[in-house]
């Protein structure tokens, strides 16, 4: 397919990121629990990345934002439910802030992390890899 650019190419906005720690891409099945008028209501979805604090997801019938859920995470050795306020929502993604963890949800998902990171580590070495220029 042949696109033609009539006009000049405009430099790029900076990105600012506003994380306070990086995101970890895996997708896993998980289940929200709203709480609406008429009662209870289970959602389906799928995790697209997570932190120590947050994470974004892909659920059928997005939340509203400002919305508390429950999340419900099926990792390897057990399920870890943690309450989470929506942060941004769209038919393409919802944003979740974790409530503070229990000492036992954190323990599971800083070692899940790690192992995704370890893993990350083996698939792009060359992107953790630290260069010093002579300036620093």
């Amino acid at each position: 397919m042949l696109v033609d650019s009539s006009g000049l190419l405009s430099r790029s906005r900076a990105y600012q990121v506003r994380r306070r720690e990086p995101r970890y891409v895996h997708s896993i099945p998980v289940t929200l629990r709203r709480y609406l008028r008429f009662g209870p209501v289970a959602t389906r979805g799928v995790c697209l990345d997570i932190s120590m604090r947050g994470m974004g997801a892909l659920v059928c019938g997005p939340p509203r934002v400002g919305e508390t859920v429950v999340i419900e995470l099926p990792t390897r050795d057990t399920m870890i439910e943690t309450l989470a306020t929506v942060r941004h929502s769209s038919d393409s993604r919802s944003g979740f802030e974790f409530y503070p963890l229990a000492v036992a949800a954190q323990r599971v998902i800083r070692d899940w992390i790690q192992e995704l990171r370890q893993s990350e580590e083996k698939s792009f070495p060359f992107v953790f890899t630290v260069v010093k220029h002579e300036n620093d």
